[in-house]
């Protein structure tokens, strides 16, 4: 895997899924589903995963909150 790949692939992830800093469910499910994608080709670490998932989550319950 490529770092600098991985490192585009997750600023891309970002921008498109937490721009606002807060996500609804719906936005959620779809940040959690291209995380995983993202994962499954090899575009990002099994670790990198896991912190675009704790993200998605935080962002979650910041709407929550």
């Amino acid at each position: 895997m490529d770092d600098k790949k991985g490192a585009v692939a997750i600023l891309q992830w970002r921008a498109s899924f937490l721009g606002e800093g807060v996500l609804q469910e719906a936005a959620y499910d779809q940040a959690l589903i291209a995380a995983e994608r993202l994962e499954r080709s090899g575009s990002v670490s099994a670790s990198e995963w896991l912190g675009m998932v704790r993200q998605a989550n935080a962002a979650l319950l910041r709407q929550q909150g």
